[in-house]
């Protein structure tokens, strides 16, 4: 992404826009050329289609635009600019609309990101009154959302960052145990099982410490892995307690492992997809939020972001889930001091605003980075 320039507040609808821009060569954009007149052509129909929801004509942008050429040479730019891909004409009587082609282009080209609000950034700075990791979570994706008027969603650590932080056994009921297990991201699983009339209280407390001196402060990857070695009960133990102590880290593993196993995601704003023009169809607003309600697909897009060190923009069918090819979806990965540790971001229609979305994006994601790692710290 080319370096952006700030532009501070918005003008009204019916403004006049002088367009000035510091390019002063085209652009080869995937074997194609762009003159300096088609990118500022280009970004005006962006810009102007993401305002007011409807096709853009030449007559709308020579009214709008200070373009410094007639309707007509728009005309013909707009039409130059279809058959590259950039564009494309819903109904043979409309104006021209960004293809995700277009979208990409002025992502990656022309994209003026605009300031985060000083509002946004003092709440921001009052994260870390929430130690809980998914309550932070969940007020990160909140603000995101009420920042930008998209949905929001955010990935829990990695498993392999996630440490467990206690496991603790008791008697539940008559003859039954309850086992529980505390995980540094503030998630806990349960399990309620049969145990045996083979024991004391003092031999389960007995069971209870051995467990967590060979589970507490791992990190869950060196407990469910292939290669996981957590010893052998102490040698004091009676057969009885041995036996006890193999069955319960059995039954931890398998916790631990269906932790492990959850893609879990954290929504917010999932509503705001509703608001939106281009889902008033029924079929594709169904099909949008099965996908949100499926957060497995969701999660995968997310993982993606983590293999990056950047904001990470997928367009339209730049998407492989075929039910977000009407979605844009952009997210950052968070971290905890130098470790990457998941990934925060929004999704709403390709016809996004990507100048207040992606920097919005980007900010809550450094400011999730500084509060989890401050808080590692205390």
């Amino acid at each position: 992404m080319r370096g952006v320039s700030v532009v501070k507040g918005e003008q009204p609808l019916g403004a006049m826009r002088t367009l000035t821009s510091s390019r002063r060569h085209g652009i080869i954009f995937t074997g194609m050329y762009l003159d300096d007149r088609k990118q500022r052509i280009l970004g005006a129909v962006v810009r102007d289609y993401v305002e007011t929801v409807r096709p853009i004509g030449s007559e709308d942008l020579a009214a709008r635009h200070a373009l410094g050429v007639k309707s007509a040479t728009i005309r013909n730019e707009l039409a130059e600019l279809a058959e590259l891909g950039l564009l494309r004409q819903p109904h043979t009587s409309a104006g021209r609309i960004p293809s995700d082609r277009g979208y990409r282009f002025y992502v990656d080209h022309l994209m003026e990101a605009r300031s985060v609000p000083k509002s946004a950034a003092r709440q921001a700075a009052a994260l870390e009154q929430s130690l809980a990791l998914d309550k932070l979570l969940r007020q990160t994706c909140a603000l995101l959302t009420r920042m930008t008027s998209y949905t929001s969603m955010a990935t829990p650590p990695r498993p392999a960052d996630t440490q467990i932080s206690q496991v603790f056994i008791s008697p539940a009921g008559d003859k039954g145990l309850l086992a529980v297990v505390l995980l540094s991201t503030g998630h806990v699983e349960t399990r309620r099982f049969a145990g045996s009339a083979d024991f004391t209280p003092s031999d389960l407390v007995s069971v209870n410490n051995a467990l967590n001196a060979g589970m507490a402060g791992k990190n869950i990857d060196s407990v469910i892995g292939p290669d996981a070695a957590l010893g052998a009960p102490p040698a004091e133990f009676a057969p009885s307690v041995r036996a006890l102590f193999e069955s319960l880290l059995q039954v931890l593993r398998q916790m631990i492992q269906s932790a492990a196993d959850d893609d879990q995601i954290y929504l917010e704003g999932t509503s705001e997809i509703l608001r939106q023009p281009e889902f008033r169809d029924v079929a594709k607003i169904e099909m949008v939020l099965d996908s949100l309600q499926q957060g497995t697909m969701l999660f995968q897009t997310l993982a993606q972001t983590v293999r990056t060190s950047q904001v990470t923009v997928v367009i339209g069918r730049e998407n492989h889930i075929t039910a977000m090819q009407e979605c844009s979806v952009i997210s950052a990965p968070y971290y905890i001091g130098t470790r990457e540790r998941g990934a925060i971001g929004v999704l709403g229609p390709t016809r996004m605003d990507y100048d207040r979305a992606i920097p919005a994006v980007n900010y809550f994601a450094r400011a999730l980075s500084d509060t989890l790692t401050r808080l590692e710290t205390l």
